[in-house]
């Protein structure tokens, strides 16, 4: 059975409890979605990866088509706060959203995320303005941005980047 073969809805869940939702759905022989992404965090000046829901409280509940919706064991399953509604109206969500998600879901597991700088390594920019100049890693500057070290004309510049846009330098050969 294909995506399109199926109703998509939304579904707001109670803080925190998305994977509990998701569970208990599949219990009950419902099928959900939750688009998650691996992020790079810093916890006590160490970067960890950590995964979260890409929409906190937000769970994509699918049914087969001609298959009745039990609204009321949907909103009394552990973790569901109710489903999103426009009025009276259910939201629901095209075939085609949860197709592109899922491939982006895909591509971001896809890219690998190095989290274990630090100061002195060697690294490569990987996009934005200083795309392809070799750097040296300096300091986490937040969780989304690094400060680094660029030599240009013989001196050393730093910088402040995007966590995205460096990645470790490969160190292959003698």
């Amino acid at each position: 059975m294909n995506a399109a073969d199926k109703q998509w809805y939304l579904l707001y869940c109670k803080p925190r409890q998305e994977l509990r939702a998701q569970q208990q759905l599949a219990n009950q022989g419902y099928g959900s979605f939750l688009p998650q992404i691996t992020q790079q965090k810093l916890r006590g000046n160490k970067w960890l990866q950590s995964t979260e829901p890409m929409f906190p409280r937000y769970l994509f509940l699918h049914l087969p088509v001609g298959q009745e919706l039990n609204i009321s064991a949907i909103r009394a399953t552990r973790g569901i706060s109710d489903f999103v509604r426009f009025g009276a109206q259910l939201a629901r969500v095209p075939a085609a959203l949860i197709q592109l998600l899922t491939e982006q879901q895909i591509q971001l597991k896809q890219q690998p995320q190095d989290t274990s700088l630090k100061k002195g390594d060697e690294i490569s920019i990987v996009n934005g303005p200083f795309s392809g100049l070799q750097a040296v890693f300096s300091s986490a500057d937040g969780d989304k941005r690094s400060s680094i070290l660029i030599s240009m004309l013989g001196q050393w510049v730093e910088a402040a980047v995007d966590n995205s846009q460096i990645a470790v330098k490969n160190n292959t050969g003698g």
